[in-house]
């Protein structure tokens, strides 16, 4: 019985793990999950569309890993334990989002233009439009990012992206 409880979480871990891995290496290899076509466009563009499509491929990402997770979690044939397990990872994809608009937000209103952050379990990634970041900045960034996420400052990148 164990065994087979194990085999059910295993599986439904590893659809869920294999989802995620095909839409991480559809978008690394720089194509989008709607796989659109693209146009020869400026630099200026290719950043601004850079960033644009760098949303819009999270965005939809977590659009379909939470789609998953609640089908896992409102199927009616999904163990308890396994409902659990991924309701957890519901609440956790939700939490890490509501990092990352959160810091996006604060930096904005710091003064950035259209921050990017991605907020892991354990690192942070934080992408500003700028040549440059001061030595105060980086320390107000840093603050803000290991207050309202709780990771340690060694774990958190900030990069100009310009």
């Amino acid at each position: 019985m164990q065994v087979r409880r194990f085999g059910k979480i295993a599986k439904a871990m590893g659809l869920i793990a294999l989802s995620l891995a095909m839409a991480a290496a559809g978008w690394c290899a720089g194509r989008s999950i709607m796989d659109a076509p693209a146009a020869p466009v400026s630099a200026a563009a290719l950043e601004e569309d850079a960033v644009a499509a760098f949303r819009t491929e999270r965005e939809q990402l977590r659009a379909m890993q939470k789609a998953q997770l609640n089908e896992i979690v409102h199927d009616d044939s999904t163990e308890a334990e396994i409902a659990a397990l991924a309701q957890r990872q519901l609440m956790e994809l939700c939490s890490r989002e509501e990092h990352e608009l959160t810091l996006e937000g604060l930096l904005t209103l710091r003064g950035f233009d259209d921050p990017v952050v991605t907020v892991q379990s354990d690192s942070v990634n934080v992408l500003l439009r700028t040549e440059l970041v001061t030595q105060q900045e980086c320390s107000v960034i840093l603050d803000l990012v290991c207050r309202e996420t709780g990771v340690q400052s060694g774990n958190v990148k900030i990069i100009p992206i310009n």
